[in-house]
C-alpha cells in the first residue's frame, strides 16, 4: 500500500555528472560487498550462540527532537506500551524449545534456520509469552522495520526495464498490494524477502513488518533530519535500513531516539559505532579492522622481501622500495583515515617508503573530473625515487595505471580493497599491461555466478520472484545480507527483544575462523559492532574471464580464496603460491553503468 508523504519538492537539481557521482557515492556506501554472496553447501558451519539471552525490558532513550524545530504528521499506527511478564520455563535446556514439532523449516545436521552458512542454529519451535511490547516498534505480534531509500532515481536491468522510483512516498508491506497497484522494484523485492525471513527465522511469535519510504531526492542534511522525525512519527520503527547518500544525519536522529540500524557501512571508524553503542551494526568491518588486515598482510608477505612480481625486469630480486598512494578526495574521509592508519602500522614493520602521493578523486567520477595531470606527476615522482612497489591504500581511480603505462613503468602494486578496486569490471578500466602486476587484499568473499548464490536460490523459491529481478537484487544490492544480519539479531536476542538482549546475543557469537572462502568469519568483539573479520588476496590476470563474463580480465584468488585474520597471514612472499589454476572471482564491483541512471 503506497501513501504519499509530506510535500517537500521532489525536483532534483543535480547536473547529470554530479548526479552520477552521487549514485556512485551511494553505491559505495551500501554496496562494496553487495556480491559477498555466501554459497550453498559450505564446507563448515560457523556456530552462533544457541541459547538466546534474557534481559529486562529496556526503554528507548527520548531525544530532544523539538530542538530541531521540525514538525510531525499523522501516524500509521502506534506501538503501545506493555508489561514485562515472565518467560515460560526452560525445557530441554533451551527456553521455548522442547520436544515439540518444528514450525520452522530448518535444514542440515546440526540443523540451522536456513541453508546459508551464516544462519544461526535452529530454534524450530517456540511457545510462550514473548514479553509483548519490549521496545519501541515491538509489540506482541510484530516488529516494525523501515527501509529508507533515495527517491527519484531510475533502476534499470529489472524485469520491467528501467523503473522510476517514487518520491516522498510510503509503502506498507504488511497488507497485500491492491489489485492493479503498480509497485516499484525495491518494494517487490522486499515483499519477497519479508516472506522468506519471517518463514525461516525464529521471531518468537512476532512477524517482522516492513515499511518503505522513498525520499524526495534532495539529499540535504535538513531533509534527512526532517525525514527521520516524520518517519519516527508515522512508522515508529524498531530498526531502519538506510539506502541513501549522506545517511548520517538521518541515522543520528534515529539513534538518539533508540532506533536500531543494520547495514553495510563502508569506511566507518569504530568511533562511529561507539557513539551509539548497541544501536548501529554493520556487515562490513570498521576502518581500523580493515587497516589492520591490510598492513599485517604487507608486513608479513611484502616488507623485507625482494621484488617478485614487477613488470620492470631490472627490479626483480632487488630490495623493495615503497611508494605510498592514497586519495585526497574530500568525499571519502574514511579512506583517508584508512591510509593514515595503515601507513603508520606498515612503517613500524620496517617498510622503506621513499615517496608518497595522493590522487585527487576516488571512484568512477575521476575519469571525467581530472585529465590525469596529477597522476602523471605522481608517477614521475615515484620513478625518480626508485620505487619498486606501490602500496595503494584505497581510493579507486584509473589515471595512475594509465600514466604508468604511458611512462613505460610497471612496478608491483599492492592494493587495499575498497569495494571498487577488487571488482573485475573496475579492474578492466585500468591499463592492463600495468595491472598484470597488481595484487589486492579484499574482505569480499569468494563468489561465482550470481545464480549459484544462496541469495538467488532462496529468493527463487518464492513464486512471486523473477529471474531478472533476483539476478539484479543478489548481484547488485545488499538487501539480502542486511536483512540476514537483522534477523540474526532478532533471533539471538530471544523473546524479550530490545537492544540489550540483541547486543548480548550478538556478542555471544564465538570467534571462529572461516574455513570456507565463500563465507567470512563473522563475530563481534567486545565493544565492536561490525561483522566481517577476515580477508583474502587476489592477483590480476588480464587474459582470463571472470565467471559469466564475456571478455577477459579477472582477479584470481590465491589459495582458492583462503581467508585470514589480521596478523595471521601465512609467512611467505605474497606471490610464491600463485598459479594459473587460481580461480577467478565473480565479484564485479559496483556496476553503475548497469545498475541504473539518475
Amino acid at each position: 500500500m503506497a501513501v504519499t508523504g509530506r510535500g517537500r519538492s521532489a525536483t532534483t537539481n543535480y547536473p547529470p555528472l554530479a548526479m552520477a557521482g552521487l549514485v556512485m557515492l551511494l553505491l559505495l556506501a551500501v554496496m562494496p560487498s553487495a556480491l559477498n554472496l555466501p554459497q550453498t553447501n559450505p564446507a563448515e558451519t560457523l556456530e552462533y550462540a544457541p541459547i538466546p539471552p534474557e534481559d529486562d525490558q529496556v526503554t528507548p532513550p527520548v531525544g530532544n527532537l523539538s530542538s530541531l524545530g521540525l514538525g510531525s504528521s499523522s501516524s500509521f499506527g502506534s506501538s503501545p506500551g506493555g508489561g514485562d511478564p515472565d518467560l515460560p520455563p526452560v525445557e530441554g535446556g533451551v527456553r521455548g524449545v522442547a520436544k515439540n514439532p518444528r514450525v520452522k523449516n530448518c535444514v542440515g545436521n546440526p540443523p540451522k534456520q536456513t541453508e546459508d552458512a551464516l544462519a544461526p542454529p535452529c530454534v524450530g519451535f517456540y511457545e510462550g509469552d514473548n514479553g509483548g511490547s519490549t521496545y519501541l516498534g515491538v509489540t506482541r505480534e510484530e516488529i516494525r522495520v523501515l527501509w529508507y531509500i533515495e527517491g527519484g532515481f531510475t533502476d534499470c536491468i529489472t524485469s520491467k526495464g528501467c523503473e522510476e522510483r517514487p518520491v516522498s512516498t510510503y509503502f506498507d508491506l504488511g497488507p497485500a498490494p491492491k489489485e492493479g497497484e503498480e509497485e516499484t522494484y525495491y518494494v517487490r523485492q522486499l515483499r519477497i524477502w519479508q516472506r522468506h525471513f519471517n518463514d525461516r527465522y525464529q521471531t518468537y511469535n512476532r512477524s517482522v513488518h516492513l515499511f518503505v519510504y522513498f525520499t524526495d531526492g534532495s539529499n540535504t542534511v535538513e531533509g534527512r533530519r526532517a525525514d527521520a522525525v516524520e518517519n519516527l512519527d508515522r512508522v515508529k520503527p524498531f530498526a531502519v535500513q538506510t539506502y541513501v547518500g549522506n545517511p548520517d544525519p538521518y541515522i543520528e536522529v534515529m539513534a538518539r531516539r533508540g532506533v536500531m540500524n543494520f547495514g553495510s557501512f563502508a569506511n566507518k571508524p569504530a568511533s562511529y559505532f561507539a557513539r551509539f553503542p548497541r544501536l548501529i551494526w554493520s556487515y562490513l568491518p570498521s576502518i581500523e579492522q580493515s587497516a589492520a588486515m591490510y598492513s599485517s598482510l604487507v608486513c608479513s608477505q611484502i616488507v623485507n622481501r625482494p621484488v617478485a612480481f614487477s613488470g620492470n625486469p631490472g627490479d626483480q630480486g632487488k630490495p623493495r622500495k615503497f611508494g605510498f598512494l592514497s586519495t585526497a578526495d574530500p568525499d571519502f574521509p574514511g579512506m583517508q583515515l584508512f591510509a593514515r592508519t595503515a601507513k603508520e602500522q606498515i612503517k613500524k614493520c620496517g617498510a622503506e617508503i621513499v615517496a608518497e602521493a595522493t590522487a585527487p578523486y576516488a571512484s568512477y567520477a575521476q575519469d571525467t573530473r581530472t585529465a590525469g595531470q596529477e597522476a602523471t606527476q605522481n608517477v614521475a615522482k615515484f620513478v625518480q625515487a626508485g620505487v619498486t612497489t606501490v602500496l595503494w591504500a584505497q581510493g579507486y581511480e584509473t589515471t595512475h595505471s594509465n600514466a604508468a603505462g604511458q611512462q613505460n613503468w610497471r612496478p608491483e602494486w599492492v592494493i587495499a580493497g575498497d569495494g571498487y578496486h577488487e571488482g573485475y569490471q573496475t579492474g578492466k578500466r585500468q591499463d592492463q599491461s600495468v595491472w598484470d602486476h597488481a595484487w589486492a587484499m579484499t574482505n569480499v568473499v569468494r563468489a561465482g555466478l550470481t545464480s549459484e548464490s544462496y541469495c538467488y536460490k532462496a529468493q527463487r523459491q518464492d513464486p512471486a520472484s523473477n529471474h531478472q529481478d533476483t539476478n539484479f537484487d543478489c548481484g547488485l544490492t545488499p538487501l539480502y545480507k542486511d536483512l540476514r544480519q537483522l534477523f540474526i539479531g532478532i533471533q539471538v536476542a530471544g523473546p524479550k527483544l530490545n537492544p540489550a538482549t540483541l547486543d548480548k546475543g550478538m556478542h555471544a557469537i564465538p570467534a571462529i575462523r572461516s574455513d570456507d572462502p565463500r563465507v567470512p568469519a563473522c563475530f563481534y568483539n567486545p565493544g565492536d559492532y561490525t561483522c566481517v573479520k577476515d580477508a583474502m588476496v587476489n592477483w590480476w590476470d588480464s587474459r582470463s574471464n571472470a565467471p559469466g563474463a564475456s571478455d577477459p580480465g579477472c582477479w584470481r584468488m590465491v589459495d582458492g580464496g583462503r581467508r585470514s585474520f589480521a596478523g595471521a597471514w601465512p609467512e611467505r612472499e605474497a606471490s610464491s603460491t600463485r598459479t594459473d589454476a587460481d580461480p577467478c572471482s565473480g565479484y564485479a564491483g559496483p556496476l553503475l553503468l548497469y545498475a541504473g541512471t539518475a
